[in-house]
Parts: C-alpha cells; structure tokens; sequence
C-alpha cells in the first residue's frame, strides 16, 4: 500500500473513533461536556492526527460534474468530509464556488447518462432545460443551490460576492495552506483577515475577547488532514465581528461555527460541509445579541441551527436576543433537526429570534423541521419561522415544542415558558405538530399557523397535538 493510502486508511480510522464517542456525547456542547476520560481519548485522536502528518485536503477534481457558470468552466471539486461512524465516517460530496451576478446562466455536465434529478431549493421552481447529460438554467436571486440525482454523490453550489474590496490594508492569508499556531489563529482586535480563493487555513479560528473583526474570502477553514474535537470557528464576548463567504470543514467532533455572548456579528455566504452527530452548522449561546446570518449553505451531521445557552455558571444569563437567519440552505444528515431553540437554555430569556425563508433541503434521518425542546429556566417568546420549507419527502415530524427535564437539563432542574411563536408560509411533508408544557405556571401558550401547508394541504386544527397545560395553539388561513 503506497503512502497516500496508508494515510487514507488510518485518517479514516480516527474520524470513526471520533464519530463513535460523538454518539456517547450527544447534544452537550464538546469543550465543557467531555469526562476526564472523554478528554484523553480527545487527545489520544489529537495525537493520532498529528502523528499522520500533512496531506493536501481531501479534494480532487470531480470526475462526475462539470460547470460552466457565464461560459467561465469552474474548478469543481470532489469532497471528502467527516460524517457518523455508521456511515463509514466519511460522505463525498461535489461542490463549485461562483460569484454571483444577477441572471447567471449555469450549465452542468454530468459524466453519465441520467433520468431524474432535483435541485434545490424547489421553491424557486426553476425552469431547467435538460439536454442529454447537459442541464441549463438561468438562477434568480439567490446564491446556494443543491443538485441530486439518485445513485450520485450530489452537486452543491456556493454562490458568493466578489470580496477584493476588503483585501486592501487587510491581514491576507494566500492561496496555499497556513498553520495556526498550536492549531489555532487567535484573531485581533481592529483587524480585516482575508482568504483568497484558495487559501486554506489548518486550524481552529477562535474570536475571543476582541471587537472590530472582519474575517472575509473565499478561502477555506479546515482540519481534514489533522482533525482536533472540539468547536471550531469560536466567537467568544466579542462584538463587532464580520463572517464572509469562506467555507468550513471540520473533521472531529464538534459545532462548525459557536457563539457566546456575542453582539453585533454579520454572517453570510458561508458554506459548511461536516456531518457527524454533534457537527452543528450555525450555533448561539447565552448573551448573543444582534447576531445576524444570511445566504449561507449549512451542510450538517446534527443541528443546521442550533442556539442554545447550555452553561450559566460559565456563561452568565445574559438573553439571548434579537437574532436572526435568512435565505440559508440546510442540507442535513441523520440527527438532529433542521432548526433547534434549546434543549438546554440557562438564561433569563430567549427572546425576539425570526428564521425566514430557510429551506431544508435534505433531511435523512427525518428529524422534526423546527423543535424547541425547552430542558432549563429561560422565558423563550417572541419567535418567528416564516417561509420554513422542509422538502424531506415522507418525512412525519413537524413541530415539536416541550417544557420538561431531559438530560440536558441543569441538575437544578426549574423550569421555563415558551409563548408567542409564529409559524408563516411554511411547508413541510409531515404533519405531527407535538407541544407539551409543564405545569399551570409554566405553560406553552400563543402559538400561530398562519398559511401553512403540511402533507400538500392547508394545515388543520386537528393536527395540533397538545397537553393540558398549553393554551392557544391555533392554525388560522
């Protein structure tokens, strides 16, 4: 066996290691869940990863696609990301990045014949024109697409800006790959930090304790070849801080990009590809304030979004407040759900959160589309979900919202409320909309439908499912 696959053989080994305590782990947040035993296997698989040395990323050019974007022919690659333990520990995947320009034209060339195929999201409806082994279609205004046809890895396209404008008087990190030290780049206060197009950075991004942070471009984030547990992009009690356009690819154990008491943080266009239990895609904490996400590609193994508050000792109970996604595609594996408030929320309130227009472009597993599994105190009001389309075909789970002690819990278990959540415009598969609170004084109350279609029909009364102490879960047209 030459170098190359001896490498490939015992990287995979490790990443199934890896999935295989993930399983054990669950929801907790990895750096202040793991067991004095958790910890040494982490550093045992730290070891071994390091041990294996450097390997260019796990990217080859695609023998399965080609895109012409605009007549320009794009670098379309053939990804290898982590993925569950039961899965090999590995998925492929085949992605192209493009710059977006109003009325793109889009070509794909596949290398085989083919009948059936969907790309996402299908509610644009996009008028494909199929020519043998050629598609062609003109994309609206929108920046992440996802193409699957059956028996084929699928193809994912990032549509992002143009980000030169920010590469003057910034920190640049080249095409090629950079080391952080110790594995990770600390990034400065009053700082722009810009990846060209090509650029891979090996190694963890913390953002702790800074302001006026802008990490922009088309670059990469990456720890296929030296994977570490643990959360990986980290915006920590920092504010001002600007997130653009790269992508994210995590191979261990741990949420793909965390926040915690944060404010005043801009997302978007990023692409995230990590599908392991306990790969969250876009996660908040306690105390994050003005946090904003859009356009972004959120490939997931666990939660697409996640926000919770899962240590109050640590973290304070500062709410979590006024924050919002919008135009995001989530393409998620076999745990999870597409969008989670919770379980754990060890904070005074959740409060003023709106998700629109997210589409849940693959869900395998068949989790529910939108959960608030409320485990702690937090009083959690004031919610949104509008244009949430879920296009998992067969899927049954909806809505599920409840106020009970799971293992999530604080081990001083009081509990929370949930009131005013509204549901608009949304679509999904699966009718089972479950809620259940906890007692008279802590009750889920003032939840809306509004437009919603479940099953290819108006959404009913009758497929609310609620305990007694709920009050005011109503579908309206």
């Amino acid at each position: 066996m030459n170098i190359r696959n001896e490498y490939f053989k015992n990287y995979w080994l490790l990443i199934t290691l890896l999935g295989t305590v993930s399983a054990v782990l669950g929801c907790a947040r990895p750096e202040q869940g793991l067991s004095y035993q958790d910890e040494r296997l982490e550093s045992k698989f730290s070891q071994l990863a390091s041990s294996l040395g450097q390997l260019d990323s796990p990217m080859v050019k695609s023998p399965e696609y080609q895109v012409v974007v605009n007549s320009d022919t794009l670098d379309v690659w053939q990804e290898t990301c982590y993925d569950l333990a039961q899965n090999g520990g590995q998925t492929d995947v085949h992605t192209a990045l493009f710059k977006y320009v109003p009325g793109t034209q889009v070509k794909i060339i596949c290398n085989s014949s083919f009948s059936n195929f969907t790309l996402s999201p299908k509610r644009l409806n996009i008028p494909v024109v199929k020519n043998g082994n050629e598609l062609t279609f003109t994309i609206p205004e929108y920046y992440n697409y996802a193409l699957a046809i059956p028996g084929r890895a699928p193809l994912l396209l990032f549509g992002s800006p143009d980000y030169s404008a920010y590469k003057p008087g910034a920190v640049v990190f080249a095409k090629g790959v950079h080391h952080g030290v110790n594995g990770v780049f600390k990034l400065e206060s009053d700082k722009t930090y810009y990846l060209e197009e090509g650029a891979i950075l090996r190694g963890k991004v913390l953002i702790e304790n800074v302001s006026n942070v802008k990490l922009i471009g088309r670059g990469y984030i990456d720890d296929r070849t030296a994977p570490v547990a643990g959360n990986f992009v980290k915006v920590y009690r920092s504010q001002n801080v600007e997130l653009r356009g790269f992508g994210v690819r995590h191979a261990a154990l741990g949420w793909q990009v965390d926040m915690v008491n944060s404010t005043n943080v801009h997302v978007s266009h990023l692409n995230l590809l990590s599908f392991g239990q306990n790969n969250d895609g876009l996660d908040l904490g306690s105390g994050c304030q003005d946090v904003h996400f859009s356009h972004c590609f959120i490939g997931s193994g666990d939660d697409g979004f996640g926000w919770h508050a899962t240590n109050a000792a640590a973290d304070g109970e500062t709410p979590l407040l006024n924050c919002s996604a919008q135009d995001c595609m989530i393409w998620k594996n076999q745990v999870g759900v597409g969008i989670r408030i919770g379980s754990s929320l060890e904070t005074s309130r959740v409060e003023q959160l709106s998700f629109k227009d997210i589409d849940i472009a693959k869900m395998t597993w068949g989790g529910h589309s939108v959960a608030i599994p409320h485990s702690d105190w937090a009083d959690v009001k004031n919610i949104t979900f509008e244009g949430i389309r879920d296009e998992t075909m067969g899927n049954t789970r909806f809505v599920l919202m409840y106020i009970k002690q799971n293992a999530n819990s604080n081990p001083v278990y009081r509990p929370g409320t949930i009131s005013n959540i509204r549901f608009i415009d949304c679509i999904s598969s699966a009718t089972e909309a479950i809620f259940e609170g906890y007692d008279a004084n802590h009750m889920i109350k003032d939840v809306t439908f509004k437009n919603v279609k479940v099953a290819g029909r108006n959404m009913l009364q009758s497929d609310i499912v609620a305990n007694s102490f709920t009050s005011n879960i109503t579908v309206v047209d």
